[in-house]
């Protein structure tokens, strides 16, 4: 199982949060938003210092969060999600502008890390939407064969989290893009994960000691991933770090992605 922590480079008290889970071996994967002009090269040296036992990733962002970008203001116009979505949704997505803006994430990843990105998601899941999840895969097929990063699907197992007595109606939709970019993601055989779990409610983040097991129970493959979102500021972020932090059951079944298994 691959437990990877989202948002990096979003917020100082979210990359302290995550440094100390890498340092508590708490987690596998770690995804990070380049796009920020906050999350530069020496913010990002810090994560550096795992990339032995952590997966470091791209968390592409193709929605305006709101905070100064690295890029010029002529290269960073983004829409809100809602328009990302209905845009998506009615078929009104420019591929040009999707390969472009994932192109130039990438290329900023490489410069402030100085290496590939093991693997690629998005913030919000907005990587999956229609008009957008066949452009990362073309993108990552794009790439020379040994700089191929594997990329994340939420396809979620409704059973196993409805046998797990787990929140449902939220992680159906998501899973439902999730499947949709597993397929595209296979067509084009680009690695993928095989499962995935960690979705709720935030609002109901006093639950999350009981749902955390619960997640990883969903998860039987070694490329399953469990998504995270730990940080100190936040009642919800707060609560998922400490639940990872006082986990002892996560450890023995912690794992990096297996190309393999894809």
């Amino acid at each position: 199982m691959i437990v990877c922590a989202d948002d990096y480079g979003l917020r100082e008290d979210i990359d302290r949060a995550i440094l100390e889970l890498c340092s508590l071996n708490k987690l596998s994967a770690v995804s990070c938003m380049v796009l920020f002009k906050r999350c530069d090269a020496k913010v990002l040296s810090g994560l550096l210092t795992h990339q032995a036992k952590v997966d470091i990733g791209l968390h592409l962002c193709l929605t305006d969060e709101g905070l100064p970008s690295a890029l010029p203001p002529a290269e960073c116009k983004l829409p809100e999600f809602k328009l990302l979505f209905r845009r998506a949704v009615l078929g009104r997505i420019n591929p040009q502008d999707i390969f472009r803006q994932i192109s130039v994430q990438y290329e900023l990843f490489v410069t402030k890390c100085g290496r590939c990105p093991d693997h690629i998601d998005g913030h919000l899941h907005a990587h999956q939407l229609p008009g957008v999840r066949v452009v990362l895969a073309d993108f990552v097929r794009s790439l020379p064969l040994e700089h191929r990063p594997y990329v994340r699907n939420t396809r979620i197992s409704v059973s196993a989290i409805r046998r797990q007595k787990l929140p449902w109606m939220k992680a159906v939709v998501i899973g439902e893009f999730g499947r949709r970019m597993q397929s595209a993601l296979r067509a084009a055989k680009v690695p993928t994960n095989d499962g995935f779990a960690g979705i709720y409610n935030f609002k109901q983040w006093r639950r999350y000691p009981g749902y955390l097991p619960k997640f990883a129970d969903c998860l039987r493959k070694p490329n399953g991933i469990l998504v995270v979102h730990p940080g100190f500021e936040d009642s919800w972020r707060l609560q998922e770090f400490e639940s990872l932090r006082e986990s002892v059951a996560l450890n023995r079944r912690l794992n990096r992605f297996q190309h393999s298994s894809s």
